[in-house]
Protein backbone atom coordinates (compact mmCIF):
# COMPACT_ATOMS: atom_id res chain seq x y z
CA UNK A 1 0.00 0.00 0.00
CA UNK A 2 2.56 2.34 1.19
CA UNK A 3 4.89 2.07 -2.19
CA UNK A 4 1.98 2.11 -4.39
CA UNK A 5 1.02 5.65 -2.83
CA UNK A 6 4.25 6.91 -3.37
CA UNK A 7 4.74 5.85 -6.77
CA UNK A 8 1.25 8.11 -7.05
CA UNK A 9 2.85 10.81 -5.57
CA UNK A 10 5.87 10.57 -7.63
CA UNK A 11 3.64 10.05 -10.95
CA UNK A 12 2.51 13.46 -9.73
CA UNK A 13 5.44 15.00 -10.12
CA UNK A 14 6.48 13.13 -13.27
CA UNK A 15 5.85 16.99 -15.51
CA UNK A 16 6.50 16.83 -19.13
CA UNK A 17 9.97 18.87 -19.32
CA UNK A 18 9.00 19.42 -23.36
CA UNK A 19 5.68 21.05 -21.83
CA UNK A 20 7.32 23.25 -20.10
CA UNK A 21 10.23 24.33 -22.13
CA UNK A 22 8.14 25.85 -25.14
CA UNK A 23 8.19 28.95 -24.76
CA UNK A 24 4.56 30.99 -24.45
CA UNK A 25 3.32 34.13 -26.25
CA UNK A 26 3.33 37.21 -24.07
CA UNK A 27 -0.65 38.35 -22.84
CA UNK A 28 -1.96 41.48 -21.87
CA UNK A 29 -5.20 41.81 -20.41
CA UNK A 30 -7.50 45.04 -20.48
CA UNK A 31 -10.82 46.39 -18.30
CA UNK A 32 -13.36 48.45 -20.15
CA UNK A 33 -14.63 50.91 -17.37
CA UNK A 34 -18.80 51.07 -18.24
CA UNK A 35 -18.91 49.24 -20.99
CA UNK A 36 -21.52 49.12 -23.22
CA UNK A 37 -24.93 46.86 -22.63
CA UNK A 38 -24.70 43.00 -23.32
CA UNK A 39 -23.90 41.50 -26.43
CA UNK A 40 -23.12 44.85 -28.15
CA UNK A 41 -19.73 43.58 -29.64
CA UNK A 42 -19.58 46.38 -32.33
CA UNK A 43 -19.45 49.45 -29.48
CA UNK A 44 -17.04 47.04 -27.36
CA UNK A 45 -14.43 46.62 -30.16
CA UNK A 46 -14.88 50.54 -31.51
CA UNK A 47 -14.80 51.92 -27.26
CA UNK A 48 -11.66 53.31 -25.99
CA UNK A 49 -10.49 54.22 -22.17
CA UNK A 50 -9.35 50.17 -21.85
CA UNK A 51 -6.48 50.34 -18.80
CA UNK A 52 -4.27 47.57 -18.56
CA UNK A 53 -4.53 44.60 -15.56
CA UNK A 54 -1.78 42.27 -16.18
CA UNK A 55 -2.54 39.13 -17.50
CA UNK A 56 -5.70 38.15 -15.45
CA UNK A 57 -9.86 38.69 -15.42
CA UNK A 58 -11.21 39.72 -12.99
CA UNK A 59 -15.14 40.47 -12.04
CA UNK A 60 -15.41 43.47 -10.92
CA UNK A 61 -18.52 46.01 -10.38
CA UNK A 62 -18.09 48.37 -13.34
CA UNK A 63 -15.63 46.05 -15.55
CA UNK A 64 -17.96 43.51 -17.59
CA UNK A 65 -15.77 44.16 -20.59
CA UNK A 66 -12.55 42.87 -21.44
CA UNK A 67 -9.99 42.76 -23.83
CA UNK A 68 -6.85 39.82 -24.74
CA UNK A 69 -4.30 40.84 -26.84
CA UNK A 70 -1.37 38.17 -27.90
CA UNK A 71 2.19 39.16 -28.58
CA UNK A 72 3.27 36.18 -30.31
CA UNK A 73 6.38 37.71 -32.02
CA UNK A 74 6.62 39.33 -35.77
CA UNK A 75 6.52 35.63 -36.87
CA UNK A 76 4.35 33.52 -34.78
CA UNK A 77 4.40 29.60 -34.96
CA UNK A 78 2.08 28.66 -37.52
CA UNK A 79 -1.38 26.29 -37.37
CA UNK A 80 -3.79 26.95 -34.16
CA UNK A 81 -2.90 28.40 -31.56
CA UNK A 82 -5.07 28.19 -27.86
CA UNK A 83 -5.79 31.21 -25.54
CA UNK A 84 -6.48 29.72 -22.05
CA UNK A 85 -8.09 30.96 -19.24
CA UNK A 86 -7.30 29.25 -15.40
CA UNK A 87 -9.37 29.35 -12.64
CA UNK A 88 -12.22 30.05 -14.46
CA UNK A 89 -14.58 27.27 -12.04
CA UNK A 90 -17.58 28.31 -12.00
CA UNK A 91 -17.96 31.81 -14.51
CA UNK A 92 -19.57 31.95 -17.27
CA UNK A 93 -17.75 34.05 -19.88
CA UNK A 94 -18.74 34.85 -23.67
CA UNK A 95 -15.66 34.69 -26.03
CA UNK A 96 -15.78 37.16 -29.01
CA UNK A 97 -12.61 36.06 -30.98
CA UNK A 98 -11.58 37.01 -34.91
CA UNK A 99 -12.07 36.97 -37.56
CA UNK A 100 -15.83 37.15 -37.37
CA UNK A 101 -16.23 37.85 -33.31
CA UNK A 102 -19.61 35.63 -33.33
CA UNK A 103 -20.19 34.95 -29.39
CA UNK A 104 -19.14 31.99 -28.43
CA UNK A 105 -19.95 30.89 -24.41
CA UNK A 106 -17.53 28.88 -22.30
CA UNK A 107 -18.42 27.61 -19.30
CA UNK A 108 -16.56 24.56 -17.32
CA UNK A 109 -19.78 23.32 -16.04
CA UNK A 110 -21.30 23.27 -19.83
CA UNK A 111 -21.37 20.08 -21.17
CA UNK A 112 -22.45 21.99 -24.31
CA UNK A 113 -19.90 23.89 -24.78
CA UNK A 114 -16.71 22.38 -27.08
CA UNK A 115 -13.45 22.77 -25.33
CA UNK A 116 -10.29 21.51 -25.99
CA UNK A 117 -8.10 18.78 -23.78
CA UNK A 118 -9.53 18.59 -20.31
CA UNK A 119 -11.71 21.22 -18.34
CA UNK A 120 -8.65 22.01 -16.08
CA UNK A 121 -8.85 25.58 -18.35
CA UNK A 122 -11.09 27.03 -20.53
CA UNK A 123 -9.96 26.99 -24.05
CA UNK A 124 -10.42 29.46 -26.99
CA UNK A 125 -8.57 28.11 -30.54
CA UNK A 126 -7.52 30.96 -32.78
CA UNK A 127 -5.12 30.88 -36.00
CA UNK A 128 -1.43 31.82 -35.88
CA UNK A 129 -2.88 34.93 -38.65
CA UNK A 130 -5.97 36.19 -36.14
CA UNK A 131 -3.11 36.85 -33.32
CA UNK A 132 -2.58 40.01 -34.20
CA UNK A 133 -6.78 40.79 -33.46
CA UNK A 134 -7.73 41.58 -30.31
CA UNK A 135 -10.46 38.69 -28.17
CA UNK A 136 -13.21 40.30 -26.32
CA UNK A 137 -14.53 38.61 -23.36
CA UNK A 138 -17.80 39.55 -21.91
CA UNK A 139 -18.07 38.23 -17.91
CA UNK A 140 -21.70 36.97 -17.19
CA UNK A 141 -20.51 36.19 -13.29
CA UNK A 142 -17.63 35.18 -12.24
CA UNK A 143 -15.93 35.09 -8.51
CA UNK A 144 -13.87 37.99 -7.44
CA UNK A 145 -10.64 36.40 -7.73
CA UNK A 146 -8.42 36.41 -10.90
CA UNK A 147 -8.63 34.25 -13.95
CA UNK A 148 -5.59 34.08 -15.62
CA UNK A 149 -4.72 34.00 -19.21
CA UNK A 150 -2.12 32.95 -21.60
CA UNK A 151 -1.94 32.14 -25.13
CA UNK A 152 0.30 29.25 -26.42
CA UNK A 153 0.15 26.89 -29.61
CA UNK A 154 -1.81 23.59 -29.71
CA UNK A 155 0.87 21.64 -29.36
CA UNK A 156 2.38 23.43 -26.19
CA UNK A 157 -0.95 23.48 -24.96
CA UNK A 158 -1.80 19.57 -25.05
CA UNK A 159 1.30 18.24 -23.91
CA UNK A 160 0.48 20.58 -20.50
CA UNK A 161 -3.09 19.70 -20.46
CA UNK A 162 -1.98 15.90 -20.11
CA UNK A 163 0.48 16.98 -17.27
CA UNK A 164 -2.21 18.34 -16.07
CA UNK A 165 -4.69 15.22 -16.32
CA UNK A 166 -1.69 12.79 -15.48
CA UNK A 167 -0.82 14.69 -11.77
CA UNK A 168 -4.74 14.70 -10.78
CA UNK A 169 -5.48 11.18 -12.11
CA UNK A 170 -2.52 10.13 -9.96
CA UNK A 171 -3.60 12.38 -7.11
CA UNK A 172 -7.19 11.26 -7.23
CA UNK A 173 -5.97 7.43 -7.33
CA UNK A 174 -3.68 8.17 -3.90
CA UNK A 175 -6.43 9.71 -2.32
CA UNK A 176 -8.71 6.71 -3.04
CA UNK A 177 -6.33 4.29 -2.48
CA UNK A 178 -5.66 5.94 0.85
CA UNK A 179 -9.44 6.04 1.73
CA UNK A 180 -9.62 2.60 0.77
CA UNK A 181 -6.81 1.21 2.99
CA UNK A 182 -8.31 3.49 5.88
CA UNK A 183 -11.49 1.91 5.48
CA UNK A 184 -9.84 -2.13 5.49
CA UNK A 185 -7.80 -0.71 8.76
CA UNK A 186 -10.97 1.26 10.30
CA UNK A 187 -12.81 -2.60 10.46
CA UNK A 188 -10.10 -4.93 10.60
CA UNK A 189 -8.91 -3.11 14.20
CA UNK A 190 -12.17 -1.86 15.01
CA UNK A 191 -10.71 1.99 15.33
CA UNK A 192 -13.68 3.48 14.09
CA UNK A 193 -12.18 7.38 13.94
CA UNK A 194 -10.45 6.11 10.39
CA UNK A 195 -13.77 6.44 8.92
CA UNK A 196 -13.54 9.92 10.17
CA UNK A 197 -10.28 10.20 8.16
CA UNK A 198 -11.75 8.51 5.13
CA UNK A 199 -14.73 11.28 4.90
CA UNK A 200 -12.17 13.94 4.67
CA UNK A 201 -10.13 11.85 2.09
CA UNK A 202 -12.98 11.43 -0.12
CA UNK A 203 -14.05 15.11 0.27
CA UNK A 204 -10.80 15.91 -0.93
CA UNK A 205 -11.27 13.63 -4.46
CA UNK A 206 -14.52 15.31 -4.85
CA UNK A 207 -13.38 18.52 -4.85
CA UNK A 208 -10.74 18.20 -6.99
CA UNK A 209 -13.09 16.09 -9.37
CA UNK A 210 -15.94 19.23 -9.37
CA UNK A 211 -12.95 22.31 -9.24
CA UNK A 212 -10.95 20.24 -12.35
CA UNK A 213 -14.42 20.02 -14.37
CA UNK A 214 -14.24 16.09 -14.45
CA UNK A 215 -17.15 16.10 -13.06
CA UNK A 216 -18.38 17.13 -16.82
CA UNK A 217 -17.06 14.05 -17.82
CA UNK A 218 -18.42 11.88 -14.90
CA UNK A 219 -22.21 13.51 -14.57
CA UNK A 220 -22.72 15.29 -17.36
CA UNK A 221 -26.09 16.04 -15.85
CA UNK A 222 -25.33 17.22 -13.21
CA UNK A 223 -26.25 21.28 -12.63
CA UNK A 224 -22.42 22.82 -12.20
CA UNK A 225 -23.41 25.41 -9.72
CA UNK A 226 -25.10 22.20 -7.68
CA UNK A 227 -21.73 20.45 -8.07
CA UNK A 228 -19.83 23.67 -7.03
CA UNK A 229 -22.14 24.18 -3.86
CA UNK A 230 -21.68 20.48 -3.06
CA UNK A 231 -18.35 20.52 -3.40
CA UNK A 232 -17.80 23.50 -1.14
CA UNK A 233 -20.07 21.99 1.40
CA UNK A 234 -18.48 18.56 1.24
CA UNK A 235 -14.93 19.99 1.88
CA UNK A 236 -15.38 21.81 5.02
CA UNK A 237 -17.68 18.93 6.65
CA UNK A 238 -14.43 16.93 5.11
CA UNK A 239 -12.31 19.52 7.33
CA UNK A 240 -15.20 19.15 10.24
CA UNK A 241 -14.48 14.97 10.11
CA UNK A 242 -10.56 15.26 9.73
CA UNK A 243 -10.60 17.67 13.24
CA UNK A 244 -12.81 14.90 14.95
CA UNK A 245 -10.77 12.56 13.69
CA UNK A 246 -7.24 14.33 15.02
CA UNK A 247 -9.06 15.05 18.18
CA UNK A 248 -9.08 11.46 18.50
CA UNK A 249 -5.70 10.80 17.17
CA UNK A 250 -4.01 13.76 19.44
CA UNK A 251 -5.63 12.25 22.37
CA UNK A 252 -6.79 15.83 23.08
CA UNK A 253 -9.40 15.02 25.87
CA UNK A 254 -6.68 12.84 27.79
CA UNK A 255 -3.57 14.95 27.76
CA UNK A 256 -5.41 18.31 26.90
CA UNK A 257 -8.87 18.23 29.06
CA UNK A 258 -9.37 22.27 29.16
CA UNK A 259 -8.55 22.31 25.47
CA UNK A 260 -10.80 19.65 24.59
CA UNK A 261 -13.62 21.22 25.63
CA UNK A 262 -12.94 24.71 23.53
CA UNK A 263 -12.40 22.29 20.79
CA UNK A 264 -15.50 20.20 20.77
CA UNK A 265 -17.05 23.09 21.25
CA UNK A 266 -16.01 24.21 18.30
CA UNK A 267 -16.61 21.16 16.08
CA UNK A 268 -20.54 21.21 17.40
CA UNK A 269 -21.01 25.13 16.08
CA UNK A 270 -19.19 24.15 13.01
CA UNK A 271 -21.41 21.36 12.35
CA UNK A 272 -24.38 23.59 13.11
CA UNK A 273 -23.55 25.69 10.90
CA UNK A 274 -22.66 23.65 7.91
CA UNK A 275 -26.23 21.79 8.56
CA UNK A 276 -28.19 25.30 8.66
CA UNK A 277 -26.18 26.84 5.48
CA UNK A 278 -28.41 25.03 3.01
CA UNK A 279 -31.63 25.01 5.09
CA UNK A 280 -31.27 28.74 5.68
CA UNK A 281 -29.97 30.44 2.66
CA UNK A 282 -30.58 34.23 4.44
CA UNK A 283 -27.23 33.24 6.79
CA UNK A 284 -24.80 34.71 4.37
CA UNK A 285 -22.58 35.68 7.29
CA UNK A 286 -22.78 31.60 8.06
CA UNK A 287 -19.98 30.54 5.33
CA UNK A 288 -17.83 32.94 6.52
CA UNK A 289 -18.09 32.00 10.73
CA UNK A 290 -17.45 28.56 8.96
CA UNK A 291 -13.88 29.59 7.76
CA UNK A 292 -13.25 31.09 10.84
CA UNK A 293 -14.22 28.54 13.13
CA UNK A 294 -12.54 25.78 10.98
CA UNK A 295 -9.51 28.35 11.13
CA UNK A 296 -9.73 27.75 15.28
CA UNK A 297 -9.75 23.94 14.73
CA UNK A 298 -6.99 24.00 12.38
CA UNK A 299 -5.19 25.84 15.49
CA UNK A 300 -6.15 23.74 17.83
CA UNK A 301 -5.32 20.82 16.24
CA UNK A 302 -1.62 22.64 15.13
CA UNK A 303 -1.02 23.82 19.03
CA UNK A 304 -1.75 20.67 20.31
CA UNK A 305 0.69 18.56 18.07
CA UNK A 306 3.41 21.17 18.82
CA UNK A 307 2.94 20.67 22.39
CA UNK A 308 2.76 16.93 21.86
CA UNK A 309 6.28 16.92 20.42
CA UNK A 310 7.79 19.31 22.38
CA UNK A 311 7.19 16.87 24.72
CA UNK A 312 8.88 13.86 23.20
CA UNK A 313 5.88 12.37 21.85
CA UNK A 314 6.94 10.81 18.31
CA UNK A 315 3.36 10.13 17.12
CA UNK A 316 2.66 14.08 17.37
CA UNK A 317 5.80 14.22 14.94
CA UNK A 318 4.03 11.96 12.41
CA UNK A 319 0.86 14.44 12.92
CA UNK A 320 3.23 17.33 12.30
CA UNK A 321 4.82 15.90 9.12
CA UNK A 322 1.12 14.80 7.82
CA UNK A 323 -1.03 17.80 8.91
CA UNK A 324 1.18 20.53 9.62
CA UNK A 325 1.87 20.22 5.69
CA UNK A 326 -1.97 20.34 4.93
CA UNK A 327 -2.45 23.53 7.58
CA UNK A 328 0.36 25.42 5.90
CA UNK A 329 -0.11 24.85 2.39
CA UNK A 330 -3.71 25.33 3.24
CA UNK A 331 -2.72 28.96 4.64
CA UNK A 332 -0.88 29.45 2.05
CA UNK A 333 -3.67 29.43 0.10
CA UNK A 334 -6.37 31.27 2.37
CA UNK A 335 -3.53 34.46 2.44
CA UNK A 336 -3.64 34.88 -1.49
CA UNK A 337 -7.42 34.20 -1.86
CA UNK A 338 -7.62 36.68 1.09
CA UNK A 339 -5.43 39.55 -1.17
CA UNK A 340 -7.68 38.57 -4.00
CA UNK A 341 -4.65 37.38 -5.53
CA UNK A 342 -5.95 33.77 -6.66
CA UNK A 343 -3.93 30.23 -6.67
CA UNK A 344 -0.40 30.33 -8.57
CA UNK A 345 -0.05 27.98 -10.91
CA UNK A 346 3.18 25.79 -8.30
CA UNK A 347 0.38 26.47 -5.19
CA UNK A 348 -2.30 24.70 -7.59
CA UNK A 349 -0.26 21.94 -7.85
CA UNK A 350 1.24 22.23 -4.22
CA UNK A 351 -2.75 22.33 -2.78
CA UNK A 352 -3.57 18.40 -4.01
CA UNK A 353 -0.14 17.37 -3.56
CA UNK A 354 -0.07 18.04 0.38
CA UNK A 355 -3.40 16.85 1.14
CA UNK A 356 -2.74 13.32 -0.43
CA UNK A 357 0.87 13.52 1.06
CA UNK A 358 -0.75 14.72 4.51
CA UNK A 359 -3.31 12.04 4.10
CA UNK A 360 -0.47 8.96 3.38
CA UNK A 361 1.51 9.98 7.24
CA UNK A 362 -1.70 10.35 8.43
CA UNK A 363 -2.65 6.62 7.58
CA UNK A 364 1.03 5.48 8.46
CA UNK A 365 0.61 7.24 11.93
CA UNK A 366 -2.29 5.73 12.73
CA UNK A 367 -1.14 2.33 11.47
CA UNK A 368 1.78 2.49 13.91
CA UNK A 369 -0.57 3.77 16.66
CA UNK A 370 -2.85 0.85 16.03
CA UNK A 371 -0.02 -1.43 15.68
CA UNK A 372 1.82 0.12 19.85
CA UNK A 373 -1.53 -0.51 20.80
CA UNK A 374 -2.12 -4.30 20.10
CA UNK A 375 1.59 -5.01 21.08
CA UNK A 376 0.69 -2.93 24.43
CA UNK A 377 -3.12 -4.66 24.33
CA UNK A 378 -1.19 -8.49 24.34
CA UNK A 379 1.21 -7.01 27.07
CA UNK A 380 -0.70 -6.36 29.12
CA UNK A 381 -3.02 -9.41 28.50
CA UNK A 382 0.25 -11.83 28.85
CA UNK A 383 0.85 -9.68 32.38
CA UNK A 384 -2.62 -10.36 33.64
CA UNK A 385 -2.38 -13.84 32.88
CA UNK A 386 1.34 -14.83 33.39
CA UNK A 387 3.36 -15.03 36.57
CA UNK A 388 6.50 -12.55 36.59
CA UNK A 389 8.82 -14.32 38.17
CA UNK A 390 8.35 -18.20 36.60
CA UNK A 391 6.99 -17.24 33.06
CA UNK A 392 4.31 -19.66 33.64
CA UNK A 393 0.44 -18.93 32.98
CA UNK A 394 -0.75 -18.04 36.60
CA UNK A 395 -3.48 -18.94 38.72
CA UNK A 396 -6.40 -17.27 36.44
CA UNK A 397 -5.54 -18.86 33.34
CA UNK A 398 -5.02 -21.97 34.81
CA UNK A 399 -8.85 -21.64 36.03
CA UNK A 400 -10.25 -21.11 32.57
CA UNK A 401 -7.83 -23.29 30.91
CA UNK A 402 -8.16 -26.45 33.18
CA UNK A 403 -12.30 -25.73 32.97
CA UNK A 404 -11.90 -25.96 29.18
CA UNK A 405 -9.86 -29.14 29.14
CA UNK A 406 -12.30 -31.10 31.78
CA UNK A 407 -15.02 -29.72 29.57
CA UNK A 408 -13.63 -31.11 26.67
CA UNK A 409 -12.64 -34.50 28.18
CA UNK A 410 -16.39 -35.16 29.70
CA UNK A 411 -17.49 -34.49 26.13
CA UNK A 412 -15.39 -37.15 24.26
CA UNK A 413 -15.39 -38.90 26.90
CA UNK A 414 -11.18 -38.46 27.74
CA UNK A 415 -8.95 -39.45 30.18
CA UNK A 416 -7.72 -36.00 32.60
CA UNK A 417 -5.39 -35.84 35.56
CA UNK A 418 -4.16 -33.03 37.70
CA UNK A 419 -0.67 -33.03 39.28
CA UNK A 420 0.25 -30.73 42.40
CA UNK A 421 3.60 -30.05 42.89
CA UNK A 422 5.61 -28.28 45.95
CA UNK A 423 8.83 -28.00 46.31
CA UNK A 424 10.40 -29.39 49.25
CA UNK A 425 11.52 -27.70 52.24
CA UNK A 426 11.70 -24.04 50.53
CA UNK A 427 11.25 -21.82 52.95
CA UNK A 428 14.60 -23.25 54.46
CA UNK A 429 16.25 -22.60 50.64
CA UNK A 430 14.99 -19.25 51.27
CA UNK A 431 16.45 -19.00 54.97
CA UNK A 432 19.99 -20.68 54.07
CA UNK A 433 20.42 -19.24 50.90
CA UNK A 434 18.25 -15.97 50.51
CA UNK A 435 15.96 -14.97 48.37
CA UNK A 436 17.66 -14.38 44.93
CA UNK A 437 18.11 -18.17 45.04
CA UNK A 438 14.97 -18.88 46.14
CA UNK A 439 13.80 -17.21 42.74
CA UNK A 440 16.00 -19.35 40.61
CA UNK A 441 14.97 -22.62 41.96
CA UNK A 442 11.57 -21.42 41.20
CA UNK A 443 12.65 -20.44 37.77
CA UNK A 444 14.83 -23.67 37.44
CA UNK A 445 11.62 -25.73 38.49
CA UNK A 446 9.53 -24.11 35.99
CA UNK A 447 11.81 -24.92 33.11
CA UNK A 448 11.56 -28.56 34.50
CA UNK A 449 8.00 -28.15 33.72
CA UNK A 450 7.68 -27.43 30.27
CA UNK A 451 10.14 -29.78 29.26
CA UNK A 452 8.25 -32.70 30.54
CA UNK A 453 4.88 -31.92 29.28
CA UNK A 454 3.25 -31.64 25.78
CA UNK A 455 2.01 -28.66 23.92
CA UNK A 456 -1.70 -29.80 24.66
CA UNK A 457 -1.10 -29.98 28.72
CA UNK A 458 -1.40 -26.60 30.79
CA UNK A 459 1.05 -26.12 33.63
CA UNK A 460 0.92 -23.16 36.11
CA UNK A 461 2.45 -21.76 39.15
CA UNK A 462 -0.41 -21.73 41.69
CA UNK A 463 1.10 -20.24 44.27
CA UNK A 464 4.27 -19.52 46.24
CA UNK A 465 6.26 -23.02 45.99
CA UNK A 466 3.18 -25.06 44.77
CA UNK A 467 2.84 -25.92 40.64
CA UNK A 468 -0.16 -27.39 38.49
CA UNK A 469 -0.08 -29.73 35.74
CA UNK A 470 -3.55 -30.65 33.81
CA UNK A 471 -2.92 -33.83 31.67
CA UNK A 472 -5.10 -34.07 28.85
CA UNK A 473 -6.00 -37.64 27.90
CA UNK A 474 -3.58 -39.17 30.93
CA UNK A 475 -5.31 -41.66 33.02
CA UNK A 476 -3.81 -42.53 36.60
CA UNK A 477 -1.34 -44.75 35.35
CA UNK A 478 0.09 -42.52 32.83
CA UNK A 479 0.14 -39.67 35.24
CA UNK A 480 1.90 -41.65 37.46
CA UNK A 481 4.65 -42.09 34.48
CA UNK A 482 4.46 -37.96 33.82
CA UNK A 483 4.81 -38.10 37.92
CA UNK A 484 7.79 -39.59 38.57
CA UNK A 485 10.10 -38.77 35.79
CA UNK A 486 9.27 -35.24 36.74
CA UNK A 487 10.53 -36.01 40.60
CA UNK A 488 13.36 -37.95 39.10
CA UNK A 489 14.06 -34.82 36.86
CA UNK A 490 13.96 -32.52 39.99
CA UNK A 491 16.22 -34.60 42.36
CA UNK A 492 18.58 -34.75 39.36
CA UNK A 493 18.72 -31.52 38.08
CA UNK A 494 18.13 -29.81 40.77
CA UNK A 495 20.91 -30.61 42.96
CA UNK A 496 22.59 -27.39 42.15
CA UNK A 497 21.19 -24.55 41.27
CA UNK A 498 23.49 -21.90 40.11
CA UNK A 499 26.62 -21.94 42.60
CA UNK A 500 24.29 -23.52 45.34
CA UNK A 501 23.82 -26.87 46.19
CA UNK A 502 20.02 -27.02 47.15
CA UNK A 503 19.19 -30.64 46.61
CA UNK A 504 15.82 -29.73 45.48
CA UNK A 505 13.01 -32.72 45.76
CA UNK A 506 9.18 -32.53 44.66
CA UNK A 507 6.11 -34.23 46.80
CA UNK A 508 3.30 -34.93 43.92
CA UNK A 509 -0.71 -35.21 44.31
CA UNK A 510 -2.33 -36.98 41.52
CA UNK A 511 -5.88 -37.09 40.48
CA UNK A 512 -7.66 -38.34 37.70
CA UNK A 513 -10.91 -37.08 36.38
CA UNK A 514 -14.23 -39.16 37.30
CA UNK A 515 -17.63 -38.76 36.17
CA UNK A 516 -19.76 -36.12 36.93
CA UNK A 517 -15.97 -34.28 38.44
CA UNK A 518 -15.70 -30.30 38.42
CA UNK A 519 -12.19 -28.35 38.38
CA UNK A 520 -13.48 -27.36 41.63
CA UNK A 521 -13.60 -31.05 43.14
CA UNK A 522 -10.81 -32.19 40.93
CA UNK A 523 -8.27 -30.14 42.42
CA UNK A 524 -9.33 -30.48 46.17
CA UNK A 525 -8.51 -34.27 45.95
CA UNK A 526 -5.22 -33.61 44.17
CA UNK A 527 -4.18 -31.25 46.79
CA UNK A 528 -5.46 -33.54 49.39
CA UNK A 529 -3.36 -36.30 47.63
CA UNK A 530 -0.40 -33.38 47.85
CA UNK A 531 -0.43 -33.13 51.69
CA UNK A 532 -0.55 -36.57 52.36
CA UNK A 533 2.74 -36.90 50.27
CA UNK A 534 4.35 -33.89 52.17
CA UNK A 535 2.41 -35.80 55.64
CA UNK A 536 4.13 -38.77 54.90
CA UNK A 537 7.81 -37.79 54.15
CA UNK A 538 8.45 -35.34 51.34
CA UNK A 539 10.05 -36.64 48.03
CA UNK A 540 7.00 -38.83 46.58
CA UNK A 541 4.00 -39.09 44.72
CA UNK A 542 0.88 -39.86 46.24
CA UNK A 543 -2.85 -40.58 44.38
CA UNK A 544 -6.31 -39.55 45.35
CA UNK A 545 -7.05 -42.62 46.66
CA UNK A 546 -6.32 -44.47 50.06
CA UNK A 547 -3.30 -46.39 48.48
CA UNK A 548 -0.75 -43.77 46.89
CA UNK A 549 0.91 -45.32 44.06
CA UNK A 550 4.32 -44.81 45.49
CA UNK A 551 4.39 -45.18 49.50
CA UNK A 552 8.06 -44.96 49.36
CA UNK A 553 10.37 -42.28 47.16
CA UNK A 554 12.19 -44.80 44.87
CA UNK A 555 16.19 -45.05 44.90
CA UNK A 556 18.04 -42.31 43.17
Amino acid sequence: MRWGVVCALLWALAWNVEAWAAPAATVRVSALAEGPTHGDIAAVRAATGWHPTGAAIRQREADRWWRIDVDAGAEPTPGTWIVSIREAYDAQLVLYAPPDYRPRRLSTFDASSTQIGSRHRLALDLPADALRAPVFVEVIRARNQPMGVSAETLQTYVLADNARVRFTSAILSAELLLAVVAAIFAFALRRWMLLLFCVWVLSVAVYLVVMRGEIVALAPWFPGDLAMRAAGLGISLGLLAAYAFLFVLLQVRRRYPRVARLYRYTLVATALLLVLIPVVPVMTVAPYLVNVLLLVLGLLALGTGLARAFAGDREALFFLAGWGLVSIVAMVRAVYFLRFAGTPEWLEHLHPLADAFGALILVLATARAARYAEREMVSARRSATTDALTGLPNRALLDSGAERLLDAAHARGHALSVLFVDLDHFKQVNDRFGHDVGDACLHAMAGILRRHVRASDLVARYGGEEFVLVLDGADAAAAHRVARSLRDAVEGEGRDVGTCAVGLTVSIGVATLRSGDEVAGLFKRADEALYRAKRDGRNRIVADTPRPLDAQPEPA
